[in-house]
């Protein structure tokens, strides 16, 4: 399984729509996370800022 299809079913699991440009946007913020002590997350209503957990369960976590 690659990163991208683990996030994608975790986002499914999450009862969320796996578009695309979301995904790419949690494997960016992954990344971003491995070489930064923190980071803001910015944009407009209804783009899945609050779905953001600072410490996500294991099994939603992608493998380094």
């Amino acid at each position: 399984c690659s990163s991208s299809q683990i996030i994608k079913q975790s986002i499914l699991e999450l009862k969320l729509q796996a578009e695309e440009s979301f995904v790419l946007k949690v494997v960016q913020l992954e990344e971003l996370l491995q070489v930064r002590h923190s980071v803001f997350v910015i944009g407009n209503a209804g783009c899945g800022k609050s779905q953001v957990e600072a410490e996500p369960p294991l099994k939603t976590r992608v493998p380094s």
